[in-house]
């Protein structure tokens, strides 16, 4: 308990590689970061918001392509119907699941005295929101990159929790 030097590596690996465009890796790698961020601090809520905003990413993802879907088959106006729908409820599928993922950064940002944490769960959260306005694309793409200094910047070890070692 209390070890984070995995969580560091895995946590600034994957958030690097979301931002070269292997984000199925990277979001694997961070889902693996945050659970040994959770299991190090003791607070398994950590993990649990993260997996939550994981999954309800993950199904706005799966929305918007079969929104998608109907505006390749030729009927126009059926197309960007479904698309707009789709778009709309994918857009509050991810609002939604960045708000949990801004919970669990902010806990791990209290956890191990990581402040960056909370700076890219506002990022993150206000470029969901912003997104509408296209300029929310920007906002994520600055909070990816602090993501990845948030992540190299945890400790070894967390902070005020010591681990004992057998004589």
């Amino acid at each position: 308990m209390g070890e984070l030097s995995n969580a560091k590596i895995l946590g600034g690996v994957g958030a690097l590689l979301g931002i070269v465009g292997l984000g199925f890796i990277g979001f694997i790698l961070k889902l693996l970061a945050v659970k040994n961020i959770s299991e190090a601090t003791g607070n398994e809520e950590i993990f649990s918001k993260y997996l939550w905003a994981a999954i309800l990413n993950i199904i706005a993802g799966i929305i918007l392509f079969i929104a998608f879907i109907p505006m390749m088959s030729g009927h126009e106006k059926i197309g960007m119907a479904s698309f707009g729908i789709g778009g709309i409820i994918a857009v509050v599928l991810m609002i939604v699941g960045v708000w949990f993922m801004k919970q669990s950064y902010d806990m791990i940002a209290e956890e191990t005295g990581v402040g960056m944490f909370h700076t890219v769960a506002l990022l993150y959260i206000a470029g969901a929101i912003l997104l509408l306005i296209m300029i929310g694309a920007l906002l994520i793409v600055i909070a990816a990159i602090l993501e990845v200094v948030a992540f190299f910047s945890l400790p070894d070890e967390v902070p005020g929790k010591e681990t004992t070692m057998a004589l």
